[in-house]
């Protein structure tokens, strides 16, 4: 009988440090994908909130999120984009309506984002419905915009 007591109890401490380190990565796994999805909807945010009055502020908090390869191709698209926004005199109001971890590794993700933007102009108001597929990097711990796009 002690010995069937002690097989148990060898197990059981077996199977609770088992669980235990396992708990550890779940949690772990976790934290990442809520910093994954937390990165994204800031920069959801940030991207469809914008006012023509301080499109250099934009640009700059905008870019602060973005991975360097992206940073690039943004400021190309934003030379384009200035002079209509100031021209319509825009003002973006967006805000996050969903999100969820499509992908999760070590370095890289991808977030689904649901977003909508209210966004009035001298010529008229319209609401703007986006569907994004955020793909991030961690780079230094920090997760990063590398793309974005459109999603059926």
């Amino acid at each position: 009988m002690a010995a069937v007591f002690v097989i148990l109890l060898v197990v059981a401490v077996g199977l609770a440090v088992y669980f235990s380190s396992r708990l550890g990565e779940v949690e772990s796994n976790l934290d990442a994908r809520g910093d994954a999805v937390q990165a994204a909807e800031r920069f959801t945010v940030q991207v469809n909130n914008y006012d023509s009055n301080s499109v250099a502020d934009y640009q700059e908090s905008v870019a602060s999120m973005l991975s360097t390869k992206f940073r690039d191709e943004f400021d190309k698209a934003m030379t384009d984009i200035v002079a209509s926004v100031r021209e319509a005199k825009m003002v973006s109001t967006g805000n996050v309506l969903a999100s969820g971890v499509a992908s999760l590794d070590q370095d890289s993700a991808r977030v689904l984002v649901v977003a909508d933007a209210s966004v009035k102009t001298v010529f008229d108001n319209r609401e703007r419905h986006f569907r994004w597929e955020v793909a991030l990097v961690k780079v230094d711990g920090q997760w990063l915009v590398d793309d974005f796009t459109p999603v059926a």
